[in-house]
Protein backbone atom coordinates (compact mmCIF):
# COMPACT_ATOMS: atom_id res chain seq x y z
CA UNK A 1 0.00 0.00 0.00
CA UNK A 2 3.00 2.42 0.70
CA UNK A 3 4.75 1.68 -2.38
CA UNK A 4 1.41 2.46 -4.35
CA UNK A 5 0.63 5.59 -3.06
CA UNK A 6 4.29 6.65 -3.63
CA UNK A 7 3.47 6.08 -7.11
CA UNK A 8 0.41 7.66 -7.42
CA UNK A 9 2.18 10.56 -6.10
CA UNK A 10 4.64 10.75 -8.66
CA UNK A 11 2.66 10.71 -11.11
CA UNK A 12 0.43 13.28 -10.18
CA UNK A 13 3.13 15.20 -9.82
CA UNK A 14 4.54 14.45 -13.35
CA UNK A 15 1.22 16.02 -14.69
CA UNK A 16 1.48 18.75 -12.65
CA UNK A 17 4.91 19.60 -14.16
CA UNK A 18 3.68 19.22 -17.79
CA UNK A 19 0.90 21.43 -17.41
CA UNK A 20 3.16 24.33 -15.91
CA UNK A 21 5.11 24.13 -18.68
CA UNK A 22 2.63 24.90 -21.42
CA UNK A 23 2.45 28.07 -22.67
CA UNK A 24 -0.62 30.24 -22.13
CA UNK A 25 -0.73 31.46 -25.85
CA UNK A 26 0.33 27.98 -27.38
CA UNK A 27 -2.83 27.29 -25.24
CA UNK A 28 -5.13 30.14 -27.58
CA UNK A 29 -6.39 31.49 -23.38
CA UNK A 30 -5.11 35.06 -25.27
CA UNK A 31 -6.60 34.51 -28.56
CA UNK A 32 -8.67 38.01 -29.07
CA UNK A 33 -12.41 37.34 -30.35
CA UNK A 34 -13.83 36.42 -33.21
CA UNK A 35 -14.32 39.53 -35.80
CA UNK A 36 -17.99 39.73 -36.40
CA UNK A 37 -19.53 41.10 -39.83
CA UNK A 38 -19.60 45.03 -40.06
CA UNK A 39 -20.64 47.34 -42.28
CA UNK A 40 -18.47 48.23 -45.14
CA UNK A 41 -15.80 50.69 -44.46
CA UNK A 42 -12.80 50.41 -46.86
CA UNK A 43 -9.91 52.65 -45.34
CA UNK A 44 -7.92 52.13 -49.22
CA UNK A 45 -10.51 54.76 -50.69
CA UNK A 46 -8.83 57.05 -52.15
CA UNK A 47 -11.75 59.62 -51.64
CA UNK A 48 -15.65 59.16 -50.15
CA UNK A 49 -18.04 60.82 -51.69
CA UNK A 50 -20.87 60.06 -49.12
CA UNK A 51 -22.65 63.70 -47.86
CA UNK A 52 -24.56 66.76 -49.08
CA UNK A 53 -23.17 69.17 -51.16
CA UNK A 54 -24.79 72.63 -53.54
CA UNK A 55 -23.02 74.02 -56.52
CA UNK A 56 -23.51 76.40 -59.74
CA UNK A 57 -23.41 74.76 -63.25
CA UNK A 58 -23.83 76.73 -67.04
CA UNK A 59 -23.78 75.54 -70.60
CA UNK A 60 -25.85 75.47 -73.30
CA UNK A 61 -29.41 74.19 -73.90
CA UNK A 62 -30.32 73.25 -77.70
CA UNK A 63 -34.06 71.78 -78.31
CA UNK A 64 -36.30 71.56 -80.95
CA UNK A 65 -40.06 71.91 -81.09
CA UNK A 66 -42.36 69.67 -83.25
CA UNK A 67 -45.47 71.66 -84.08
CA UNK A 68 -48.79 70.99 -85.95
CA UNK A 69 -51.96 73.31 -87.02
CA UNK A 70 -55.38 71.87 -87.17
CA UNK A 71 -57.21 74.55 -88.92
CA UNK A 72 -54.87 74.56 -91.84
CA UNK A 73 -53.54 71.00 -91.53
CA UNK A 74 -49.88 72.00 -91.34
CA UNK A 75 -47.09 70.86 -89.85
CA UNK A 76 -43.29 71.44 -89.10
CA UNK A 77 -40.27 72.06 -86.65
CA UNK A 78 -38.67 74.95 -85.27
CA UNK A 79 -34.91 74.76 -83.60
CA UNK A 80 -34.09 76.76 -80.82
CA UNK A 81 -30.83 77.35 -78.40
CA UNK A 82 -29.94 79.14 -75.39
CA UNK A 83 -27.00 79.58 -72.86
CA UNK A 84 -27.95 78.09 -69.06
CA UNK A 85 -27.31 78.98 -65.77
CA UNK A 86 -28.03 77.41 -63.02
CA UNK A 87 -27.67 76.15 -59.38
CA UNK A 88 -27.39 72.27 -57.70
CA UNK A 89 -27.97 70.68 -54.21
CA UNK A 90 -27.90 66.80 -53.87
CA UNK A 91 -26.38 63.91 -51.21
CA UNK A 92 -24.30 61.06 -52.37
CA UNK A 93 -24.32 57.37 -50.87
CA UNK A 94 -21.50 55.15 -51.40
CA UNK A 95 -21.76 52.67 -48.74
CA UNK A 96 -21.26 49.59 -51.06
CA UNK A 97 -17.46 49.55 -52.28
CA UNK A 98 -16.67 51.67 -55.21
CA UNK A 99 -20.67 51.62 -56.09
CA UNK A 100 -23.00 55.22 -55.89
CA UNK A 101 -26.12 56.21 -55.78
CA UNK A 102 -27.41 60.02 -54.87
CA UNK A 103 -30.02 62.05 -55.65
CA UNK A 104 -30.32 65.57 -57.03
CA UNK A 105 -32.20 68.61 -57.69
CA UNK A 106 -30.98 71.73 -60.35
CA UNK A 107 -32.81 74.65 -61.30
CA UNK A 108 -31.85 76.77 -64.15
CA UNK A 109 -32.69 79.94 -66.32
CA UNK A 110 -32.56 79.58 -70.07
CA UNK A 111 -34.29 81.53 -72.81
CA UNK A 112 -36.21 79.23 -75.81
CA UNK A 113 -38.55 81.57 -77.74
CA UNK A 114 -40.22 78.97 -80.56
CA UNK A 115 -41.91 80.82 -83.34
CA UNK A 116 -44.47 78.89 -84.83
CA UNK A 117 -45.66 79.88 -88.35
CA UNK A 118 -49.00 78.19 -89.50
CA UNK A 119 -51.46 80.10 -91.51
CA UNK A 120 -54.07 80.19 -88.55
CA UNK A 121 -51.55 81.85 -86.67
CA UNK A 122 -50.91 84.93 -88.38
CA UNK A 123 -48.56 86.73 -88.29
CA UNK A 124 -46.69 84.17 -86.03
CA UNK A 125 -47.67 81.96 -82.57
CA UNK A 126 -45.03 81.60 -80.05
CA UNK A 127 -44.11 79.14 -77.73
CA UNK A 128 -41.95 80.58 -74.78
CA UNK A 129 -39.67 79.09 -71.60
CA UNK A 130 -37.78 80.43 -69.29
CA UNK A 131 -36.76 77.97 -66.80
CA UNK A 132 -36.01 74.66 -66.36
CA UNK A 133 -35.46 72.15 -63.56
CA UNK A 134 -34.68 68.19 -62.35
CA UNK A 135 -35.09 65.79 -60.04
CA UNK A 136 -33.23 63.01 -60.59
CA UNK A 137 -31.40 59.76 -59.08
CA UNK A 138 -27.60 59.44 -59.55
CA UNK A 139 -25.83 55.62 -60.16
CA UNK A 140 -22.03 55.82 -60.11
CA UNK A 141 -18.94 53.49 -59.83
CA UNK A 142 -16.56 55.55 -58.24
CA UNK A 143 -12.65 54.84 -59.34
CA UNK A 144 -10.82 57.18 -57.05
CA UNK A 145 -11.29 60.71 -57.08
CA UNK A 146 -13.22 60.06 -60.77
CA UNK A 147 -17.37 59.52 -60.84
CA UNK A 148 -18.87 58.47 -64.20
CA UNK A 149 -22.57 58.32 -63.63
CA UNK A 150 -25.67 57.91 -64.85
CA UNK A 151 -29.03 59.92 -64.34
CA UNK A 152 -32.90 60.06 -64.67
CA UNK A 153 -35.88 61.39 -62.95
CA UNK A 154 -38.41 64.03 -63.16
CA UNK A 155 -38.10 67.24 -65.41
CA UNK A 156 -40.24 70.60 -65.00
CA UNK A 157 -40.25 74.16 -67.18
CA UNK A 158 -42.56 76.83 -67.43
CA UNK A 159 -44.37 77.31 -71.08
CA UNK A 160 -45.56 80.33 -72.30
CA UNK A 161 -47.54 80.68 -75.52
CA UNK A 162 -49.49 83.01 -77.17
CA UNK A 163 -50.23 84.78 -80.87
CA UNK A 164 -47.94 87.13 -81.43
CA UNK A 165 -48.88 91.13 -81.39
CA UNK A 166 -52.82 89.92 -81.20
CA UNK A 167 -55.22 90.35 -77.92
CA UNK A 168 -56.06 86.84 -76.93
CA UNK A 169 -53.58 86.68 -74.35
CA UNK A 170 -50.95 84.20 -72.86
CA UNK A 171 -51.31 80.52 -71.80
CA UNK A 172 -49.34 79.74 -68.82
CA UNK A 173 -48.28 76.00 -67.81
CA UNK A 174 -45.42 74.05 -66.21
CA UNK A 175 -44.32 71.21 -68.26
CA UNK A 176 -43.78 67.52 -66.04
CA UNK A 177 -42.13 64.80 -68.02
CA UNK A 178 -38.67 63.18 -67.73
CA UNK A 179 -35.17 63.14 -68.06
CA UNK A 180 -32.22 61.04 -68.64
CA UNK A 181 -28.76 61.70 -69.28
CA UNK A 182 -24.81 60.70 -67.85
CA UNK A 183 -21.74 62.29 -66.88
CA UNK A 184 -18.73 62.68 -65.20
CA UNK A 185 -17.84 64.05 -61.89
CA UNK A 186 -13.96 64.30 -60.93
CA UNK A 187 -12.21 65.81 -57.41
CA UNK A 188 -10.72 69.19 -57.61
CA UNK A 189 -9.57 69.87 -54.17
CA UNK A 190 -10.57 68.48 -51.08
CA UNK A 191 -14.70 68.78 -51.29
CA UNK A 192 -14.95 70.79 -54.49
CA UNK A 193 -15.39 68.61 -57.34
CA UNK A 194 -15.93 69.38 -61.14
CA UNK A 195 -18.44 67.97 -63.58
CA UNK A 196 -19.55 67.69 -67.06
CA UNK A 197 -23.23 66.49 -67.78
CA UNK A 198 -25.26 65.82 -70.34
CA UNK A 199 -29.29 65.86 -69.96
CA UNK A 200 -32.33 64.91 -72.89
CA UNK A 201 -35.25 66.63 -71.27
CA UNK A 202 -38.95 66.41 -72.74
CA UNK A 203 -41.80 68.32 -72.14
CA UNK A 204 -45.24 68.15 -72.48
CA UNK A 205 -46.79 70.94 -74.00
CA UNK A 206 -50.92 71.84 -73.95
CA UNK A 207 -52.27 72.14 -76.95
CA UNK A 208 -52.74 76.48 -77.20
CA UNK A 209 -56.29 76.84 -78.05
CA UNK A 210 -57.87 80.59 -77.32
CA UNK A 211 -54.20 82.24 -77.06
CA UNK A 212 -53.40 81.39 -80.59
CA UNK A 213 -56.32 82.33 -82.30
CA UNK A 214 -58.72 79.47 -81.48
CA UNK A 215 -56.59 76.57 -82.56
CA UNK A 216 -55.99 74.31 -81.68
CA UNK A 217 -52.05 74.03 -82.30
CA UNK A 218 -50.05 71.23 -80.88
CA UNK A 219 -46.90 71.60 -79.72
CA UNK A 220 -43.83 69.40 -78.00
CA UNK A 221 -40.92 70.67 -77.02
CA UNK A 222 -37.67 68.55 -76.27
CA UNK A 223 -34.02 69.94 -75.56
CA UNK A 224 -30.51 68.58 -75.38
CA UNK A 225 -28.50 70.21 -72.54
CA UNK A 226 -25.03 70.37 -72.17
CA UNK A 227 -23.14 71.52 -68.83
CA UNK A 228 -20.48 72.11 -66.96
CA UNK A 229 -20.78 72.20 -62.90
CA UNK A 230 -18.86 72.83 -59.50
CA UNK A 231 -20.43 71.33 -56.51
CA UNK A 232 -18.82 72.22 -52.77
CA UNK A 233 -19.48 69.15 -50.12
CA UNK A 234 -20.35 70.72 -46.80
CA UNK A 235 -20.96 67.29 -44.88
CA UNK A 236 -19.28 63.59 -45.16
CA UNK A 237 -19.51 61.09 -42.87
Amino acid sequence: MERVAIRNLLLAGAALAATASINPAQAGLFDPAPAYPTRFTDTTLLYDWTGFYAGINGGGSFGHVNWSSDPDLTSGTTNVSSGLIGGTIGYNMQNLGPLLVGEEFDFGWRNFNAVIPPASCAPNCELKSQWLSTARLRFGYTMGTFLPYVTGGVSMAGINQDNAGQPFGVAHSVSFNFTAGAGLEFVVSGPLTAKLEYLYVNHTVPDCLAACGGGPIHMNLSENVFRVGLNYRFWAR
